[in-house]
């Protein structure tokens, strides 16, 4: 089967269910197919008890078969995870989420603001993401990732100046007005200081992954109600 690199859980009972610490351990254990009795031996768990959570697992889709295995004179079955890396949507904390309100004057500088922008690009992309899987076709998407060091407060502010003012000739010499044919796209630009105890290799990236044909598209499947957005935070 194909495993999908990662995969957003947007229902609250399968988010309880990988959130239990022995099953998220079985779920990075399960990146490549192995059997129960591995399992057991790995997690240094009795088997019986490694079967239940597995159950648990498989009844939310989290965990699927991989074939069988002879082993001696018995045959073992082998289990996989469905994704190699799980997120959790906002949207399973429902009404409680957070969430950019419609209407309200966003705060650019706020890094509340931005957090909501965050939650809001994953439950969304998370949606891309298994409706792709649905229908065979890849997510239209494109992301552009790297680290910046201002000198001072100062430079900070004259970038934050003339990014605003790139993005906003860019979003005019590109964007169509509602009703015409096209296929609407959310942006969203943050940036943030890097926490002192982040990860070692949360480096500098300068990463760019920008398709060939990253335009305007008519096929992206996006929730309905993900309309156009300019916002930018680049507080």
């Amino acid at each position: 089967m194909s495993v999908e690199a990662v995969e957003v859980i947007a229902a609250p009972a399968a988010a309880i269910v990988a959130l239990d610490p022995v099953r998220s351990r079985l779920l990075a254990e399960l990146r490549e197919p192995r059997s129960a009795t591995e399992l057991a031996r790995t997690l240094d768990l009795p088997r019986q008890r490694v079967h239940y959570h597995v159950r648990q697992l498989e009844a939310q889709g989290l965990v699927t078969g991989a074939g069988e295995r002879r082993w001696g004179g018995l045959t073992e079955r082998l289990l996989v995870a469905t994704a190699g890396a799980y997120l959790v949507s906002p949207e399973v904390l429902g009404a409680a989420a957070a969430r950019p309100t419609p209407g309200d004057r966003p705060d650019r500088l706020s890094a509340a603001y931005l957090v909501a922008l965050a939650g809001r690009v994953v439950q969304e992309v998370g949606a891309l993401l298994r409706r792709s899987r649905e229908t065979g076709r890849p997510a239209e998407t494109f992301t552009i990732d790297a680290d910046i060091t201002f000198r001072t407060p100062s430079a900070r502010a004259d970038f934050v100046r003339d990014l605003t003012e790139a993005v906003a000739t860019v979003i005019a010499r590109h964007h169509v007005e509602s009703g015409s044919t096209g296929r609407r796209h959310r942006l969203v630009i943050g940036a943030y200081p890097i926490p002192q105890n982040a990860p070692a290799d949360a480096g500098p990236s300068e990463e760019q992954n920008l398709p060939a044909d990253a335009g305007p598209s008519k096929e992206q499947n996006l929730p309905a109600d993900a309309g156009p957005s300019k916002e930018q935070n680049v507080g």
